[in-house]
């Protein structure tokens, strides 16, 4: 990976590709989820996502690292509308860390306790883990939000390093503009002027950050929602769902969540568990990942395809 982190954004803008660099983004009044743009169908073209993934100079990455620095149990029709009631599912909150052989790339932050707190259901969260976690941000060339909900991105705002950490805080301009005029939680105010420091992206629909790493646009959990594509050195393949189903669960029977608290466009999301699933029936290398799905956590690191954070 290049050793100068605005150097590979630089390269990963392309003529034709409708990608772009905002360094402000615009605050416009009327904006609200509901009235930003949606893609009309979610059907990403995985061979063109994989040319962008080799597109940005500079070796892929040797392994992806995930931490859990909280975790609930909710009901399971909570998690999965028309499962259980009297059945438990736990739910991880993580962050992602991709490894280069010359540093990393964290992909959210995670969250701080206090805003941990804001979520209520009880649950556990973990200081010694989150302590970890800040050594891990602070370590990063890069750290990529997937969307502007608390617990991805409120280890960054909560950091006492925040300062230091925003230049290179990469995220597209919805997410900026939703940080900044609706933040997702009251512990998670923050000034325009941290963020004109972070680098703010507008793209059509795919975005090439890294080498092995490709943003794709994903609405339907928030209106800024992303998901990630990944290449490792080895060739092994995963594409980071993020949020749109709290567990495989959802994406695998094809089921919204079913909490009275979020709203989600359910048609944009019913497409994108259309996608997932044909990518896991006919790329069966390819790994679809969920941020808060606790057994594929649990499983993922058993079986090393996921390790534990790099701390330099």
């Amino acid at each position: 990976m290049n050793n100068n982190r605005r150097t590979f954004i630089k390269n990963a803008l392309f003529v034709g590709l409708g990608l772009g660099v905002a360094s402000r983004p615009a605050l416009a009044s009327s904006l609200t989820e509901q009235s930003a743009v949606k893609m009309p169908l979610f059907n990403p073209d995985l061979a063109r996502i994989r040319q962008l993934a080799t597109s940005v100079t500079g070796a892929l990455p040797v392994g992806l690292n995930v931490l859990s620095i909280a975790d609930t149990e909710r009901p399971a029709n909570i998690v999965v509308k028309g499962a259980e009631a009297n059945r438990k599912i736990k739910l991880e909150r993580t962050a992602y860390q991709l490894q280069y052989a010359d540093g990393t790339i964290m992909l959210d932050s995670g969250m701080d306790e206090a805003t941990h707190l804001t979520f209520g259901k009880g649950g556990n969260f973990y200081p010694e883990r989150y302590q970890v976690l800040q050594q891990a941000l602070s370590q990063a060339k890069l750290i990529a939000f997937s969307h502007y909900h608390g617990d991805h991105v409120g280890g960054v705002v909560r950091s006492a390093e925040l300062p230091q950490l925003a230049p290179k805080v990469w995220l597209n301009q919805l997410t900026a503009q939703q940080m900044v005029a609706k933040p997702h939680k009251p512990t998670l105010k923050i000034s325009q002027q941290i963020v004109d420091q972070f680098i703010v992206v507008d793209f059509n629909q795919y975005y090439p950050i890294a080498p092995g790493l490709v943003a794709i646009k994903s609405p339907g959990h928030s209106a800024d929602s992303l998901m990630f594509y990944i290449k490792l050195e080895s060739g092994q393949e995963f594409i980071h769902s993020v949020d749109i189903g709290w567990s495989m669960e959802n994406i695998v029977k094809q089921k919204m969540k079913n909490a009275s608290w979020i709203k989600e466009d359910e048609k944009q999301l019913q497409a994108q568990f259309v996608w997932l699933n044909h990518l896991m029936a006919t790329e069966p290398t390819l790994q679809v990942l969920c941020s808060h799905d606790a057994l594929q956590y649990q499983d993922l690191r058993r079986s090393k395809v996921l390790g534990d954070f790099y701390i330099a």
